[in-house]
């Protein structure tokens, strides 16, 4: 193949510069490469970027929440639902503390929350703001 034409200057396939890319990675002449980064570059700043303290404070809050309800009305809650949840919140809570989230893993702790405690009424604002938190962490751009 010869290096003329509309695309001789166009680079196709995977293009990869400097350092370590973590993210979906596509090749092809349309390919896109997502990369999503929750914590800084900066080696000197210390702790959680804010929308990662924020995803953080939200899990603390439902998982305070859960064990409320559990606590004052036990009948409110199954209790396969409520251990299901507490264990998901258990793992969003370690996952979202790493220094790089993976996002497949926490959007799966956060659906399955979602799941256990979407019927409950009273933690339904908790479980949004975990959602919203989670969203916040790993919006593009």
């Amino acid at each position: 193949m010869t290096p003329d034409g509309p695309r001789a200057h166009r680079n196709e396939g995977v293009q990869i510069s400097g350092g370590t890319q973590y993210g979906p990675i596509a090749g092809g002449p349309e390919a896109q490469a997502t990369v999503y980064q929750a914590y800084s570059v900066d080696p000197s700043s210390a702790g959680p970027l804010p929308a990662q303290q924020e995803l953080l404070q939200a899990v603390a809050a439902l998982r305070r929440d859960l064990a409320a309800l559990v606590a004052e009305r036990p009948g409110a809650l199954e209790p396969d639902a409520a251990q299901d949840a507490e264990q998901s919140l258990a793992q969003a809570d370690s996952e979202a503390g790493q220094a790089q989230p993976r996002q497949g893993r926490l959007r799966r702790r956060v659906q399955a929350v979602a799941d256990a405690l979407g019927d409950v009424g009273a933690l339904a604002a908790g479980v949004t703001a975990v959602q919203v938190a989670f969203d916040r962490l790993f919006a593009s751009g």
